[in-house]
C-alpha cells in the first residue's frame, strides 16, 4: 500500500479498515476497505474484495463487480453525491467534497483499488490507511488516537472497523 503522501507499506489485515476519511470536526465522507485472505497462496496475503463510500447521508458499496448505492436519510438517492462508471473489469467512483474531487479505481481482476485526488481542501486533514495528505510521508502513520507508531501491523491494526463483523 502506499499513503497519498508516498510512504510505502506492507499490511496484511483481514477485515474492514478506515482506508480514508475526513478528519475534521464536522466529516462529510468515509471510504472503508475489506481485506480477505487470499486462498491461492500458503503464506497469509490478503487482497481487497470490497469498499464501502460514504459522503454525508449517501453510500456506494462496491462488492466484486456488484454495486448497490442507497441513503441512510430519508431514502432519496442523490445521484450527483457518487459517480460511479464500470467498464469491464473496472469500477471508477468519484465524489467531491468542498472543492476536492476524489477518484477510487476499482479492477477486479487484479483485486487492485487505487485512490486520488485533486484539490487542497483536505490536505492534512485526512486519516486511515492512506494518511494524512500533508505532504510528509513521515508522519503517516498517525492512529486514530493521535498518537503515532513506525510499526505498519500496529498502524493498519488501529484503522479497524470494530462495528463491522468479519468472517
Amino acid at each position: 500500500m502506499t499513503t497519498f503522501d508516498g510512504r510505502r507499506y506492507s499490511f496484511q489485515g483481514a477485515c474492514w479498515y478506515t482506508f480514508f476519511k475526513d478528519c475534521t470536526t464536522h466529516p462529510d465522507f468515509e471510504v472503508t476497505i475489506k481485506f480477505e485472505k487470499r486462498d491461492d497462496i500458503e503464506l497469509f496475503k490478503t487482497r481487497t474484495v470490497s469498499f464501502k463510500v460514504t459522503v454525508r447521508d449517501q453510500y456506494a458499496i462496491v462488492n466484486g463487480m456488484d454495486v448497490v448505492k442507497g441513503s441512510t436519510g430519508d431514502g432519496h438517492v442523490d445521484s450527483t453525491a457518487i459517480q460511479i462508471q464500470e467498464k469491464d473489469s473496472m469500477i471508477t467512483l468519484t465524489f467531491t467534497a468542498k472543492d476536492t474531487t476524489y477518484t477510487l479505481t476499482w479492477t477486479m481482476r487484479k483485486h487492485i483499488l487505487e485512490a486520488s485526488f485533486s484539490g487542497s481542501d483536505y490536505n492534512g486533514k485526512l486519516c486511515g490507511l492512506m494518511g494524512d495528505a500533508d505532504g510528509d510521508k513521515h508522519n503517516d502513520f498517525k492512529k486514530p488516537d493521535g498518537t503515532s507508531t513506525n510499526d505498519a501491523i500496529q498502524f493498519g491494526e488501529s484503522w479497524k472497523v470494530n462495528e463491522e463483523v468479519c468472517n
